[in-house]
């Protein structure tokens, strides 16, 4: 075992460290976070210290998953005499090497515990880093936690409140969160913005023309008339313009060169990497930061969260020298390049750029994607500190010539012409700006050929193009990366998770490569702006970002910033919450309630027991100490009303009466048919046909009744699957009223019997196979059908076609299928 070891978050950095660091080092691995904040309640604890404010104490737990890497760490720290601790250089490896320390510290009895950090995994970093240790910092760590307990707090205090308010199918799985919540505003007031939009038609006019001596052609726009920009709204406008220029030649007027100056872009920061990602290659954020997060490790670019474009003078030296070197002394500019990061970038980070700028893209050996990434990192980089591009651009201004114009119209043209390529060389990108989709006010073309002033140029066709206006556009995730970033919401590590939340949180999708919100989106967002505007708007979240800046930056200290916050947090909460229900309505069922003779047994799921008698109790004597009762326990008492209908025969009245009706399907019929229906899946076998219909019966066996929609589902699932009970034609009187559509009308036919004989000959089927998430088997299909047939003495259309169809599919097993496929109308080939 070596004197020293040295820590790191993955396996990978690990395991190219420990060939950087020798013998004397043992690298070992923590596996990202090796504590967090248990999921349950209390996490936080918060103690107040008078008016307006508390303290904040973050309670941690090892996770079960982490116990065996944190015993192999706390071995080895026992057995070290240095421990290095090389977690990320941001505020979440901050966090993670001050867990480290305070787990290990007991095992480590006194031995030195060194911070270092390195913005790339090469050598000669590792090697400086170790060479100059420092300690951990307390503030960046402070920062870390202050965050995290802002996102607990607002996730566990706010998502409840969803839970509770917004109606919606799994509504148990809503959440809120501090940035997420913010990103999901941004993407509806966008979506909105869409909606709400009238497009307007309007045109565009123009001219195919063409030199006299050479014959080549080019388009040029029309840009005045009569002196003024052009705004043409009606077809009938548009026309009249072109019949007055029919037989007009073009003049040239005007010729300008105008010589400019094109600057390069700054090198990657984490956003603008996924933004850039996201339009050259088509990565989402996601798949960005996981590429990323692999070359890093693997010693090919510097750290890849970052919000910093700073470049370090090793590097500027390096890249000067590659430049130099492969493209002439004229493709360095005479003074580096200085790019200003904005005011919130950490200023110890540097952008993302390769560790080595000599590892040129066709060097390296790496997969498609990854080769993909790198390419683009290296090219910004370079073309980042190369000298700006010249070009010059060259506009001419045309006007129409004709006897008895009724109108003066200019038309216009212009090109980029390159002088100098500079950057350009590298980066891959064209001379002229990338102008936008909607972008009609561009004139600019490919190449405007040589031209000089009183020339006159025929006209080949007059142009007309009817255009929409166009309204704001859906959000892309890379699109909604920069509005987070431009609002100050999140921070670089934040926003590809964010995004990732928000698609599995069902609120968002991305369809070719826009996010539209669904509506549990909308359901949530309303509610949140309704109720906690205050909290959920962009300028306080990016507000809050810079109170986070200034416990790290400027000392401010972790109770301070979060009582601030609490104390808007805590009111913000009071002021939506609903009043609690009168008590007379509690009085009203508690009175129906006593009526009960006989309750239903306790019964125990999981480790909880559910007892109405002691349910009830409970609230009477909740009631008696005066302490207030809730909405959601009303909602329970009325629930239970309802599954005891049978001894309170006039519950559905009186409720009804004082407005305390159950939502959907009235309480009465929901408990009494929801029972009915599980009673027949019973007794058919069919209570775990499928994962909902085990979740509904839960929910209902717990003493919940079901919304209308689920129970239209059961309804469903019954009339289909339920039809070889006795009383079957009993439940289809009962239930069709609910089902989603109507059981489908069995057809008998005279060949099915013999349809059904020919798969008795078929000694080998085909194997199962996957479809979506169900098992298709044919041998079992038949059989069903068999079943099915049995009973009902015929088939649906769609069953029948469906037997056909396989029997054809199994034509080569069925002995004699020719003959009996003519007898029966089979074709011999695929059934449609």
């Amino acid at each position: 075992m070596g004197k020293k070891l040295l820590i790191v978050e993955s396996p990978a950095k690990a395991k190219t460290i420990g060939k950087y660091l020798g013998s004397e080092f043992v690298v070992k691995s923590s596996v990202g976070h090796i504590r967090d904040l248990p999921k349950e309640n209390g996490a936080i604890s918060i103690k107040p210290l008078g008016e307006g404010k508390w303290s904040f104490a973050a309670k941690y737990e090892i996770p079960a998953e982490k116990k065996k890497v944190v015993a192999e760490l706390k071995d080895a720290a026992s057995k070290a005499d240095e421990i290095y601790l090389a977690s990320d250089p941001d505020r979440e490896g901050e966090a993670i090497a001050w867990h480290l320390k305070e787990v290990l510290s007991p095992v480590a009895k006194g031995k030195a515990f060194r911070r270092v950090t390195y913005n790339e995994i090469t050598k000669s970093a590792v090697l400086k880093a170790v060479a100059a240790p420092r300690e951990v910092n307390m503030p960046c760590v402070d920062a870390q936690q202050a965050r995290r307990i802002l996102d607990r707090l607002v996730g566990y205090k706010v998502s409840p409140l969803l839970w509770k308010y917004v109606q919606c199918a799994n509504n148990r799985t809503l959440s809120a969160g501090r940035v997420q919540s913010v990103a999901l505003r941004l993407l509806v007031e966008r979506q909105r913005e869409i909606d709400a939009f009238k497009p307007e038609t309007y045109y565009i006019l123009g001219a195919e023309a063409k030199k006299k001596d050479s014959g080549e052609k080019f388009t040029v726009k029309l840009s005045k008339v009569d002196g003024a920009k052009p705004d043409i709204r009606d077809v009938r406008d548009a026309d009249a313009l072109i019949v007055d220029l029919e037989g007009a030649c073009l003049e040239v007027v005007s010729l300008k060169s105008q010589p400019r100056t094109r600057r390069p872009y700054a090198p990657f920061t984490t956003s603008t990497l996924q933004q850039s990602a996201s339009g050259a290659l088509g990565f989402s954020p996601g798949k960005t930061m996981k590429l990323a997060q692999a070359l890093y490790e693997h010693g090919f670019i510097t750290y890849m969260r970052t919000d910093s474009v700073n470049v370090s003078a090793e590097a500027r030296a390096a890249a000067k020298e590659y430049i130099v070197s492969n493209f002439g002394d004229a493709y360095y500019p005479a003074a580096p390049h200085v790019y200003k990061s904005k005011a919130t970038a950490q200023g110890a980070h540097e952008a993302i750029r390769p560790t080595d700028v000599a590892r040129v893209p066709s060097s390296v050996s790496l997969d498609g994607p990854a080769m993909k990434l790198y390419d683009l990192i290296w090219r910004r980089f370079v073309a980042s500190q190369m000298a700006e591009a010249k070009t010059t651009l060259r506009t001419a201004v045309f006007e129409a010539r004709k006897q008895g114009l009724v109108h003066v119209c200019d038309f216009t043209a212009s090109s980029t012409d390159i002088d100098f390529d500079g950057f350009l060389k590298v980066s891959g990108q064209t001379a002229k700006k990338k102008k936008a989709d909607d972008d009609d006010d561009s004139d600019e073309i490919a190449s405007l050929p040589p031209l000089s002033e009183a020339e006159t140029l025929d006209v080949v066709r007059w142009l007309s193009d009817e255009k929409q206006t166009k309204g704001p556009k859906a959000y892309s995730e890379a699109s909604l990366v920069k509005a987070l970033e431009d609002n100050g919401v999140g921070r670089p590590s934040t926003y590809a998770a964010t995004i990732e939340t928000l698609k599995a949180r069902e609120y968002a999708k991305t369809e070719k490569t826009r996010m539209t919100p669904l509506e549990r989106g909308f359901l949530v967002c309303d509610w949140l702006v309704s109720k906690l505007d205050s909290l959920f708007n962009v300028g306080y979240t990016a507000e809050m970002e810079a109170e986070l800046d200034k416990i790290e930056e400027r000392g401010e200290t972790m109770d301070s910033m979060l009582s601030g916050f609490y104390a808007k947090f805590t009111a913000a909460l009071a002021a939506c919450a609903q009043p609690p229900p009168a008590m007379e309505k509690f009085d009203i069922v508690f009175s129906l309630l006593d009526r009960v003779k006989e309750w239903k047994a306790p019964k125990k799921i999981g480790r909880r027991v559910y007892d109405d008698a002691a349910f009830v109790k409970s609230v009477k004597d909740q009631a008696a100490s005066g302490r207030p009762l809730s909405a959601r326990q009303l909602e329970f008492l009325v629930k239970m009303v309802a599954s005891y209908s049978a001894q309170i025969p006039d519950a559905e009245e009186v409720l009804k009466m004082h407005g305390l009706m159950a939502q959907g399907v009235d309480t009465r019929t929901n408990a009494a048919l929801a029972q009915k229906c599980f009673d027949a899946l019973g007794r058919c076998d069919l209570l775990k046909v499928n994962d909902f219909i085990r979740s509904i019966h839960e929910q209902f066996t717990k003493g919940a009744s079901l919304s209308p929609k689920q129970f239209s589902v059961l309804a469903g699932v019954v009339l289909e699957r339920c039809q070889s009970l006795p009383d079957y034609e009993e439940y289809t009187k009962l239930l069709s009223g609910y089902a989603p559509r109507p059981v489908a009308d069995n057809e008998y036919d005279e060949t099915m019997p013999e349809l059904f004989s020919l798969f008795d000959g078929i000694d080998e089927w085909k194997a199962p196979a996957a479809k979506s998430k169900k098992k298709l088997d044919d041998s079992k299909f038949v059989k069903s059908l068999k079943d099915y047939f049995a009973r009902h003495n015929g088939l649906t259309k769609r069953q029948f076609k469906a037997l056909r169809r396989l029997a054809v599919a199994y034509r080569d097993k069925i002995p004699g299928f020719d003959e009996k496929a003519a007898r029966l109308g089979l074709s011999g080939k695929s059934e449609n």
